[in-house]
């Protein structure tokens, strides 16, 4: 990717996002769920992968999907206002995964550090005083070498 793609798939994204939070009318969009994450645009210019991010169940995601796939043709139209180029990309909405996966790996690893917690408490609980009462007994004898344990 380019540095004018990137540049020009960023400006598309803010301006995407505005929209949706803003002049969308559309019931099956919740603007305060959807987001638009990331847009890859090639070296031609000519298309637009729209990544969103909906906060819901799958049902409201697809919901949501469909409805800003039905309404590609309007955001075109606004970003041809709002952005000067040549070509106005075809926009091409997709589910942004990435997301979802980075907070399901989160939550793994948080519930794997719960487990290690736990098992070193149940550990230190059953043994007792074993590390610091061994160092200390250890001690007492190098102190007094002539007592027995």
């Amino acid at each position: 990717m380019t540095r004018r793609s990137q540049r020009v798939g960023n400006l598309i994204r803010d301006v995407l996002g505005q929209v949706i939070l803003t002049k969308l009318s559309d019931p099956r969009v919740d603007p305060a769920r959807t987001s638009v994450v990331r847009v890859e645009v090639p070296e031609d210019l000519l298309t637009a992968k729209v990544y969103i991010s909906v906060m819901g169940s799958d049902k409201e995601q697809g919901v949501t999907l469909q409805a800003l796939r039905h309404a590609a043709g309007h955001f075109q139209e606004l970003l041809m206002r709002q952005i000067t180029l040549r070509h106005t990309p075809a926009l091409d909405f997709v589910l942004d995964v990435q997301f979802k996966k980075t907070i399901k790996t989160l939550e793994i690893l948080q519930q794997v550090a719960q487990e290690l917690r736990a098992k070193d408490e149940a550990a230190a609980a059953g043994a007792g005083e074993s590390p610091d009462a061994e160092a200390a007994q250890k001690k007492d004898s190098q102190d007094n070498p002539d007592e027995k344990p």
